[in-house]
């Protein structure tokens, strides 16, 4: 997380990372995701079970007892990642910044940004062979994606939610999930 990349090579990175999974994950998202119909239409309520999705995808990598399981697990993880931070990217963030928490938009981008770096890494380093640092990667990856969740959860969205009305969160929901769906098929 030490280098600068531009959006573009995270762009590709992700990109890359979706096309070696992509399969593997048509099984996951039609078994696993939260989409909004399970939450009644409430994007808040959407996002929060898909970070406890993200959380459990985690600790699957974290338990994998091959290195072979591990990589199958971890594509699964990370394409999820990469539908929900897509659909977070455009819809909540934007939303975020036009109703006046422009700082708090562009900070969870960043986060993210940081997030797919790490994501890149740690797949390289599956890729390679080397796993060595691959516990501790996934260790930082966890962490930064609690605190990051934290935020979204306990201090960004909730004030989001309150401010819309009926009308507004209903037109967030909808999105979110047509962002989602889009970004996993």
């Amino acid at each position: 997380m030490d280098q600068m990349i531009s959006r573009r090579d995270l762009g590709l990175a992700a990109v890359s990372v979706l096309a070696a999974g992509s399969v593997g994950f048509a099984a996951t998202a039609a078994a696993s995701a939260t989409t909004g119909a399970e939450t009644g239409g409430d994007w808040l309520a959407t996002i929060k079970a898909q970070h406890a999705e993200l959380d459990r995808l985690l600790a699957a990598v974290k338990a994998a007892g091959s290195r072979e399981a591990r990589i199958a697990a971890f594509k699964k993880f990370s394409i999820y990642l990469s539908a929900h931070s897509m659909a977070e990217e455009t819809t909540v963030y934007p939303a975020l910044a036009i109703t006046g928490s422009e700082a708090a938009s562009k900070q969870l981008y960043s986060e993210q940004d940081a997030a797919k770096v790490l994501v890149a890494r740690i797949d390289d380093a599956l890729s390679s062979g080397d796993g060595s640092d691959v516990p501790a990667m996934l260790d930082t990856l966890g962490n930064a994606l609690h605190a990051h969740v934290a935020e979204e959860e306990n201090e960004f969205f909730p004030p989001l939610k309150a401010r819309e009305d009926a009308t507004m969160n209903a037109k967030l929901s909808s999105e979110f999930s047509q962002a989602f769906r889009r970004a996993s098929a």
